[in-house]
């Protein structure tokens, strides 16, 4: 390895980051894959490294005895002000809680699902498509993964509004911590309290009402610990699933022929939906903590150091995939870690697969030639997503 160009400069608060990562990640990769940014600033860790290697960001998600996600998954985040969730667990109280939500969000569960998103999504688009131009985030991305929580939890959709505006709020400044984030997730902890207290109470078919049915001895959940669930939900949904959604309009825009694929065979959204997680790679990165020294690419992280795993730089890795910033849809991808690996492999990777897979095909079905308005497009600046405030759509006739 050579050392990096004086000139190099990246640091993943950058807003600028956000437009287009993968040359800082490329560079980190083929000069310093374990790499620590020099900086006095107060708000990012003293000692906060990156890594950026496929084969070094899989190793430590296989090995949470050294990378620890006790401390949290996100960088310069107090872990006290986010309600307890699997995500920032070891085992084995990680391991106990998977078990219980593994037993009630089954496969069959999940399947369930998949009319109830195309109609959602349908309805969504009859109302925006005859517009000629709408946001491909506001108007249906954010929309689709909310009313699919409703739907799992049982909740109205007059509630819909609520939760997206809790997100945007915990969007606010690009800081978990701002005073309107923490004001969103206090709201957020008394809406799951209440809920979990009346599903005691009164059970439904609802996700939450099966996990209190699921729960054994031993193997128990704490109102806490489910309303951390649900928040979690939400965070997924609307933090992920959507830009999930956004980002694959965006990049189906801006390769034209790979959307002709889809548009002229759909029975191959099956695969290529893979190879679209994979290039769009909601979730750049999520952090664990060291629990020993570890050597990567020749340098030691201390025990204690915070170490951001880049997922966005491990799924454009040349050393695992032949062009890796070019979307092709004839991929065999085999794997990536758009969900993770490992113990923390999202559980609800099925549901947000099939969510991705439902609201793009739904939209080539009604719109099949739709372009994005590049200039509109506004980036959420918020560690460790790479999200869509706003991506115009133009449609048909309406295109400019």
């Amino acid at each position: 390895m050579s050392p990096l160009p004086q000139d190099f400069d990246f640091d993943p608060f950058d807003p600028r980051f956000y437009d287009d990562p993968y040359p800082y990640w490329k560079v980190l990769r083929d000069e310093a894959p374990a790499w620590r940014r020099p900086t006095a600033e107060a708000r990012v860790w003293p000692h906060y490294w990156l890594l950026t290697r496929a084969a070094d960001v899989d190793a430590a998600l296989l090995d949470w005895r050294t990378f620890s996600s006790a401390r949290g998954t996100l960088i310069d985040t107090d872990i006290s002000l986010i309600p307890p969730n699997m995500f920032n667990m070891d085992p084995p109280r990680h391991d106990e809680l998977r078990a219980i939500l593994a037993r009630v969000l089954t496969p069959a569960r999940v399947a369930s699902l998949e009319s109830h998103v195309r109609r959602s999504a349908d309805e969504i688009l009859d109302r925006v498509v005859g517009a000629g131009r709408f946001d491909a985030s506001t108007e249906y991305s954010q929309l689709i993964p909310t009313i699919t929580m409703c739907e799992l939890l049982d909740l109205p959709l007059a509630d819909r509004e609520q939760f997206l505006k809790w997100n945007l709020d915990t969007l606010a400044g690009g800081d978990f911590t701002s005073p309107a984030a923490l004001a969103a997730y206090a709201e957020m902890e008394r809406y799951w309290t209440d809920l979990v207290a009346e599903r005691r109470q009164r059970p439904g078919r609802d996700l939450i009402s099966q996990i209190l049915h699921n729960q054994t001895q031993g193997q128990e959940l704490s109102d806490e610990e489910i309303g951390g669930f649900c928040s979690l939900l939400h965070d997924a949904s609307q933090n992920t699933t959507m830009n999930m959604i956004a980002n694959g309009i965006i990049e189906l825009a801006r390769f034209p022929d790979e959307r002709s694929k889809l548009v002229a065979d759909p029975g191959r959204w099956g695969h290529a939906v893979e190879e679209i997680l994979r290039f769009v790679s909601p979730v750049q990165g999520l952090a664990r903590a060291t629990t020993r020294d570890v050597e990567i690419g020749g340098l030691t992280i201390p025990a204690g150091d915070q170490v951001l795993l880049c997922y966005g730089s491990a799924n454009h890795d040349e050393r695992v995939f032949e062009r890796p910033d070019v979307l092709d849809l004839d991929r065999d991808v085999k794997s990536h870690w758009t969900f993770g690996h490992g113990i923390h492999f999202c559980l609800g990777n099925a549901v947000a697969r099939l969510e991705t897979r439902v609201a793009l095909h739904a939209l080539l079905d009604r719109a099949p030639d739709y372009a994005i308005d590049e200039s509109g497009i506004v980036r959420n600046q918020l560690v460790p997503t790479r999200g869509v405030a706003h991506a115009p759509v133009e449609v048909g006739a309406h295109r400019g």
